[in-house]
């Protein structure tokens, strides 16, 4: 009789299939941002121009550090690249055609992917090292390796949300050993990754303080953590300047900004009834009340929820569901049964972007490195709008119903979370 595999065995073996399937996506598929965003790392080092961008800087200098060692071993032509006017970097896709047709086109996004596959496999071993029961332990690195919303966002889409969450686990790990100044320096350098960690602070904040200690070290805890986050934060403004850096070079100074994208961030489109600012400050007073739990439970489920809440409520891209991916995860340390509303959530969210997609977003338009000719093979609302609607279902109300049963899968996760603490199925 074959024994069982052992938990060395079973990491190898997990590893071994989850890389296997990363690398043969990495070359392959693409969207256009991803283009956009190497344009911009490319002139930045064409021109010897290291200090203008004070957006994203950590993925930036990341991104940069990467493409920097890349030109080592692949001689990019100019013109694959060539951005004329830097305040106009989106790529259009004439641009965009023009790079698929390089012959080096699959060597180019293997590199551009190569960091995102780093800390994708860096999130892993912080999960690994942050569930202690070896059961759960699996569980968990089961669902951070193969769940497709993360695959997708990272190797398929090609954006860079595990490098944002690669700093939030750090964070969550650094206070679970009670390490709260690296966990402070952690969780500022994630606000450097991605604008939608600014929504976790205050529920960090609140996961600081112990409820043994004295109301005035509590004080100082946190005012001590508010002013090494702020400094980490406002540092690139401060600093780059300095350094000669132009702030405003891949701004677009034509462009303008109305309160739209505030309004989508806080989901203030209901008049006077604001569900994600309800939400939040609901959970805030759970988060205080749930202060004699450790620090790191306290964050993980506070973020967690906050996200359930950000995101049954609100517009968003179809990539960005990567941020529901990591808490959820981490809550199974603290003896959360989250299994089955993160295989319906992803169900639910695969269902929710084939009605609600477009043309170059959750499409065969994707797999354009591969070949062009997938551009023309058309899109699922396309499809069910033939097939479909004329049934009596048309398209705009199925994506409705799926966008309500997107937000009754939030509400799901939320229960499973907040319950009391449960043994996990063995």
């Amino acid at each position: 009789m074959q024994r069982p595999l052992n938990n060395r065995q079973f990491v190898l073996l997990a590893l071994g299939c989850a890389v296997l399937i990363r690398l043969l996506l990495m070359p392959f598929f693409a969207h256009v941002d991803l283009f956009s965003e190497y344009r911009r790392v490319y002139y930045v080092l064409e021109q010897g121009l290291y200090f203008d961008n004070a957006h994203r800087p950590v993925v930036y200098y990341i991104e940069m550090l990467f493409a920097w060692v890349s030109k080592l071993f692949v001689d990019a032509p100019p013109a694959v690249f060539d951005l004329p006017d830097p305040t106009s970097s989106v790529a259009s896709l004439t641009d965009y055609g023009f790079f698929l047709n390089d012959p080096q086109v699959f060597r180019y996004l293997f590199i551009f992917k190569l960091p995102y596959f780093i800390f994708d496999i860096g999130v892993f071993a912080v999960i690994w090292k942050y569930v202690d029961n070896p059961t759960h332990r699996k569980i968990a690195v089961l669902l951070w390796l193969f769940n497709p919303v993360t695959l997708f966002a990272t190797y398929i889409f090609g954006r860079f949300e595990v490098i944002s969450l690669f700093f939030l686990a750090a964070t969550a790990l650094q206070l679970k050993r009670d390490q709260r100044l690296s966990a402070c320096i952690l969780f500022a350098l994630s606000l450097h990754c991605r604008e939608i960690n600014l929504l976790f602070a205050p529920f960090f904040l609140l996961a600081l303080i112990d409820f043994r200690d004295a109301w005035q070290r509590n004080v100082l805890v946190v005012t001590l953590a508010s002013f090494t986050i702020t400094l980490i934060l406002m540092l690139p403004t401060w600093l780059l300047p300095k350094l000669g850096g132009d702030l405003s070079l891949f701004v677009d100074p034509t462009a303008t900004h109305s309160n739209d994208a505030f309004n989508k961030l806080l989901s203030l489109g209901y008049y006077w009834f604001y569900p994600v600012i309800i939400g939040l400050a609901s959970l805030a007073i759970y988060a205080w009340e749930i202060g004699d739990r450790p620090h790191t439970e306290r964050f993980v489920i506070s973020c967690a929820v906050a996200l359930f809440i950000y995101f049954g409520f609100n517009v968003h891209s179809v990539h960005y569901a990567a941020w529901l991916t990591l808490f959820p995860i981490l809550c199974i340390q603290h003896q959360k049964r989250v299994v089955l509303p993160f295989i319906v959530f992803s169900i639910t969210w695969v269902v929710l972007w084939l009605l609600k997609t477009d043309n170059g977003v959750f499409t065969l338009f994707l797999a354009a490195p591969l070949s062009t000719d997938f551009i023309g093979l058309g899109y699922f609302p396309a499809w069910y709008n033939q097939h479909i609607a004329p049934r009596g279902l048309d398209l705009h109300q199925a994506i409705q119903i799926m966008r309500a049963l997107f937000l009754v899968v939030m509400g799901f996760f939320a229960y499973r979370v907040l319950q009391p603490k449960m043994r996990i199925e063995q």
